[in-house]
């Protein structure tokens, strides 16, 4: 479709505007200055086609029912359509009078074309070419994502295709994680079915629960009244191990107290009194001997200091001298150097004297050149070298245009005759339709290698693995329900067993640590029992029998049976006065070994029924073993079995579905397949040959192939003959302005010879020479200046220093004669410096003398106050202690400190009692010492011990009995409530309705990344080969030569590439082009997508706004040959603001540019 006419009526700021779009132009050029109006004459164009949108932007001049635009369009068959567009909500396709036409008028036209599509496939602005050629550097140059993105416009899309891929990640994969949603909300479903099942009320359980709760209470209230009974006597025992310090150390403190009973007895207050009284004094007598050390010292410093009083007296005149000290050295340092930089301005004149060819400095001085002569020799300078620039570069292009006329004619005539390529592209047309079918096939062939890998993968994957689907398909695999019934049945069998583990597990700890008690009560001294004392008595017995008989018969026995008998009835006495002294020991050790059997004989009962529930177990495991045996699975636990019995079956539903898509596949091929004798035919007409063994798909890529290379160069022939005729008009045009150039540089001439001899020179002096000789005189009013600067300096500096000397000299003469043979400023700061010492030593003295005066006031008044302390401590003795004399001040320190010590004995005494008091717990200090008397401490250590132990142990046992009891209590709750199997089937419904919106979700979002992946595919497979290989014939065109064409490359994963080939043979990835260079990349992808689409179907105009912006001239130029050379087939039109856009397309194109002003 091409663009004959635009009527602009009433749109935007135009009414009544007509532009005309040349039918033979191959390329249209619209110019327009900002604000003329191009951004609305774009937006017509799309809004003519299809509708003046609602909220429409330009109805500002306007009113909305008044828009009016019309064109005339014509189509590659000829066909012709005059119409316009109305603002309005239907019949808004009109013809000239205003009558309504179907919108189906315009379909042979846009054939499927929308809006969207127009304006990003056949519409590109620089921002936009930018963006493309960024789009493609994200995609690090994929051939598939390359041309899809030439080809729609579309931007964006990898980052797309990948957050879809990362969302549908985080809802489900074939690996379990738990961080995505439908694994978590399977977990809840898992967890609810178990719920169910461990939930149900069973016969006998509420008996055994009740009977449980009711035991184990009975054990806890017998706990907790021993417990109550131990805790007593722990606090008894340990009352009487924390008050027994403090009443020891109460009783030491009273002993301490009474040791000094001839001390006086005063109040406190009197002992602080006297304390500060003695401190008052010391601090005084310590004070006085300071300050007199210090007047001391004051009278000896005055008497050191002396003073000159001559300096001091004529200080204002050195000070006067001393000022100008600084002046009279600077300017003894500056007088040698103005003094060179004078001489040196001197030598600088003679040397431009040289430079302008005058003899000496006065000749100099008196041929300056006034300021109006040299600015006119400046400015034939700088027309003289602009001249010269100009014919240089006007030679230059004119060389450069001959021999691309040349170039051009040589490459026509190498060219031989053009063949025309729409013959083989209306036989062409039909059979293209055939690449959907190999891009379909050929997906589907990826598609199942792809699931074959995938389903292997997964099968391998399983715990436990499938190593064949197909016979897992045909196998006995158990129902779903079967498996929740052994699940059912070995965790309810798990349950117990871990629950008898527990029972045995505590029975065989209380025997432990029963019979690690026994043994540390034996570890001590032997412990009598009454067993021992019957064996010992019986055989005492024994022994005294025959001794008995022989005492009654009058028979004498063996001296050694006499003191058999002896021992043993010793030994049996000693052991019944140690059962008598040792009676709570053994009676303990006694009952702690009849625990001891009651607790093995509990031991003994976990064990055997721990074992009956491991071989029920067991029997439970045998049996689900047995249960997937004929399906050859070695099964895992019940829970993992039902994830995997899932697995399994989804595995078998994909292979079902891989076996569709291995049919689709068969049928593809045989249509394609269908499709080779037309194609073979094809190639024999475009004089291809052997084609016959290849594949239908690289067939027709290579017949594609040719038509675009015959295709190409009947464009290039044309485009060529366009550009000859250019080239001949720029030859011309050059060729005029070069004799201008030369016209104008002979005028200069004359001007320059007359204007020179004002600096000195001759006529045929350069402009290099003039500027040099200018250079000069610029300078010599400066420097002349300069010197004379210097002189009078020189002059001053001498007649200040001469006045300073005649100043200084007397004074130093008569105040320092030491100082008369050396510098006068340097006599001066010495003389300064003995001054200020001078009346340092006078400000010291009178100082000195006011500190003296000072310290001789301070030591009297340090006598007068250490006078008060000694008489105020007098006092203070006098009313309490007469007998004892302030003078005695050792003494008076003495008696304080016996006093301070007894009320710190007194007061320590005092907080004792206070906290024996607080540790009592409101029993009587009596009551105390009297229970203190009647126990040994250690019996008190080992008695708290002893409870310790009891109380532990029951703690234990009241731990166990208050879990067993609280889990009972529990689970009657659970069934008392009966909610717990109703809320976890509530559970399960919410889980399955969370999975089966999961399972949406990541179809969509699937099937969204698999599209856009697919279309991209397609793009790459369908349209690499001539597209490809057109786009590089027209990368050569845009970038001049500087690239041969475009090819295609490989990474390391064997993913296609876009690389473009240097003229040189070398190529260059995406990454490794410059900015400028991906946007002409892109752009030839573009154009060359829409002459492939040209060929398919009717194509719409290409639009194109300030396309060139960011271009220079060199490659605007070969952007505008670009759109032209695709003219023949696609109407192409450039909107630009820039005057030099439009000179370079009629400089370039000549008769095949129509620029149209707005």
């Amino acid at each position: 479709m091409r663009l004959l006419s635009l009527d602009l009526e009433r749109y935007g700021p135009f009414t009544g505007r007509r532009v005309e779009f040349r039918a033979d132009a191959r390329l249209h050029v619209v110019l327009g200055p900002n604000e003329a109006g191009k951004s609305s004459a774009l937006a017509a164009v799309t809004d003519l086609l299809f509708g003046i949108e609602t909220r429409t932007a330009y109805a500002f001049l306007h009113e909305m029912p008044q828009l009016r635009i019309g064109a005339e369009i014509g189509s590659a068959d000829g066909g012709r359509l005059a119409f316009r567009r109305r603002k309005g909500n239907r019949n808004t396709l009109v013809d000239a009078d205003d009558a309504a036409l179907p919108e189906a008028a315009l379909a042979p036209f846009l054939g499927g074309l929308t809006r969207e599509v127009f304006c990003r496939a056949f519409g590109l602005d620089a921002n936009s070419l930018r963006e493309g050629a960024r789009e493609m550097l994200l995609a690090e140059g994929e051939l598939g994502a390359s041309l899809f993105a030439a080809a729609s416009g579309l931007r964006g899309y990898s980052d797309l295709q990948k957050s879809l891929e990362a969302e549908s990640d985080r809802i489900y994969g074939p690996r379990k994680r738990q961080d995505r949603s439908f694994y978590q909300a399977f977990d809840r479903y898992d967890e609810a079915r178990k719920a169910i099942r461990e939930t149900g009320l069973r016969a006998g359980d509420w008996r055994e629960l009740n009977e449980g709760i009711a035991a184990a209470g009975a054990s806890l209230d017998a706990i907790k009244a021993e417990r109550m009974r131990i805790a007593a006597e722990q606090a008894r025992l340990a009352r009487l191990r924390r008050v027994g310090p403090l009443i020891a150390e109460i009783d030491a403190l009273a002993a301490r107290d009474g040791a000094e009973p001839d001390l006086v007895e005063v109040p406190d207050a009197w002992v602080e009194r006297l304390g500060e009284a003695c401190a008052a004094l010391r601090g005084r007598q310590a004070e006085a001997v300071r300050i007199d050390a210090a007047a001391d010292a004051a009278r000896a410093a005055f008497a050191a200091v002396a003073v000159d009083a001559g300096l001091v007296g004529r200080a204002e005149e050195i000070l006067e001298g001393f000022r100008g000290i600084d002046r009279f050295d600077k300017n003894g340092a500056d007088l040698p150097r103005i003094q060179g930089e004078a001489d040196q301005f001197d030598a600088e004149l003679a040397r431009l004297a040289v430079r302008v060819g005058l003899p000496d400095v006065e000749a100099l001085t008196r041929r300056q050149p006034s300021d109006a002569e040299r600015a006119r020799v400046e400015a034939l300078i700088r027309d003289g070298q602009e001249d010269a620039a100009a014919i240089a570069r006007l030679e230059r292009d004119l060389g450069a245009a001959r021999a691309e006329h040349e170039g051009l004619l040589r490459d026509v005539a190498e060219g031989g005759t053009p063949v025309d390529p729409a013959p083989f592209r209306e036989a062409l047309r039909p059979l293209v339709a055939i690449r959907t079918a190999i891009v379909e096939r050929d997906a589907l062939d990826a598609t199942v290698r792809r699931a074959e890998q995938v389903l292997r993968g997964q099968a391998a994957r399983l715990s436990p693995p499938v190593a064949d689907v197909a016979a897992l398909a045909d196998a006995p695999l158990p129902t779903v329900e079967t498996v929740a019934r052994f699940r059912a049945l070995l965790d309810g069998k798990e349950r117990e067993r871990a629950l008898a583990v527990e029972r045995r597990d505590a029975a065989r700890r209380q025997v432990a640590a029963r019979q690690a008690r026994l043994r540390e009560r034996e570890a001590g001294r032997p412990i009598a029992t009454r067993a021992d004392l019957s064996a010992l008595r019986a055989e005492r017995d024994a022994a005294f029998a025959p001794l008995r008989e022989a005492l009654s018969d009058g028979v004498r026995r063996p001296p050694g049976e006499v003191a058999a008998y002896e021992r043993l009835a010793q030994a049996a006495d000693r052991l019944a006065d140690e059962l008598a002294a040792d009676a709570a020991r053994v009676a303990e050790h006694a009952a702690d070994g009849q625990r001891l059997d009651a607790e093995m004989a509990e031991s003994a009962a976990a064990d055997e029924i721990l074992a009956e529930i491991e071989a029920e177990a067991a029997e439970g495991l045998a049996a689900w073993a047995d249960l997937w045996r004929p399906a050859g699975i070695a099964a895992a636990t019940p829970a993992e079995m039902t994830t995997w019995l899932g697995e399994a079956e989804t595995l078998i539903e994909a292979k079902g579905a891989l076996d569709e898509r291995r049919i689709d596949r068969a049928l593809r091929t045989e249509r394609i397949e269908a499709s080779r004798a037309p194609l073979l035919d094809l190639a024999a007409r475009a004089e291809l040959a052997d084609l016959a063994g290849l594949d239908v798909g690289l067939i027709l890529a290579r017949i594609e192939e040719r038509v675009a290379g015959i295709a190409s160069r009947w464009e290039a022939t044309r485009e060529a003959n366009a550009r000859i005729g250019a080239a001949a008009v720029g030859i011309a045009r050059f060729t005029a302005s070069l004799s201008d150039a030369r016209t104008k540089q002979a005028a200069w001439r004359s001007a320059w010879a007359e204007a020179v001899g004002a600096i000195g020179l001759d006529g045929e002096a350069g402009t290099e020479m003039a500027t040099r000789a200018l250079a000069a005189w610029q300078a010599v009013p400066n420097v002349l200046a300069e010197r004379e600067n210097r002189r009078a300096r020189v002059a001053g500096i001498g007649r200040d220093m001469e006045a300073y000397r005649a100043a200084v000299t007397p004074l130093i003469a008569e105040l320092a004669p030491d100082l008369a043979h050396i510098q006068p400023s340097a006599a001066i700061r010495s003389l300064q410096k003995r001054l200020q010492e001078a009346q340092a030593s006078e400000t010291r003295r009178r100082e000195l003398a006011k500190r003296r005066d000072e310290a001789e006031r301070e030591a009297g008044a340090a006598m007068r106050a250490r006078d008060d302390a000694l008489a105020l401590l007098a006092r203070l003795l006098a009313d309490t202690v007469p007998d004892l004399s302030a003078e005695a001040q050792d003494v008076v320190e003495a008696l304080h400190g016996r006093l301070v010590a007894r009320r710190a004995l007194r007061a320590e005494a005092q907080a004792r009692r206070a906290e024996l008091a607080r540790a009592a717990d409101g029993i009587p200090e009596e009551t105390l010492r009297a229970d203190l008397a009647a126990i040994d401490p250690d019996a008190i250590e080992a008695g708290l011990r002893r409870l310790a132990m009891e109380d532990e142990d029951l703690d234990q046992r009241g731990k166990t009995a208050f879990a067993e009891r609280d889990r009972n209590e529990r689970r009657r709750e659970a069934l008392e409530g009966g909610t717990g199997a109703e809320l976890a089937l509530a559970q399960k419904k919410a889980a399955e309705a969370e999975l089966q919106g999961s399972a949406r979700q990541w179809a969509v979002l699937k099937l969204a990344s698999l599209m856009l992946g697919t279309a991209i595919a397609r793009q790459r497979t369908g349209q690499q080969d001539p597209l490809l290989a057109r786009a590089g014939g027209i990368m050569a065109a845009l970038t001049g030569g500087a690239f041969s064409g475009l090819a295609q490359d490989y990474d390391e994963a064997d993913k296609a590439l876009i690389v473009a080939r240097r003229a040189g043979g070398e190529t260059i990835h995406v990454q490794g082009l410059s900015e400028g260079t991906r946007d002409q990349l892109y752009l030839a992808l573009r154009l060359a997508y829409l002459e492939d689409y040209a060929g398919k179907a009717e194509p719409a105009p290409f639009i194109g706004d300030d396309l060139f912006s960011t271009f220079d001239d060199a490659r605007t130029g070969h952007g505008l040959e670009a759109l032209a050379a695709i003219g023949g087939t696609v109407q192409p039109i450039l909107f630009t603001h820039h005057r030099h856009v439009a000179d370079l397309a009629q400089a370039r194109l000549g008769s095949a540019v129509d620029i149209i002003p707005l």
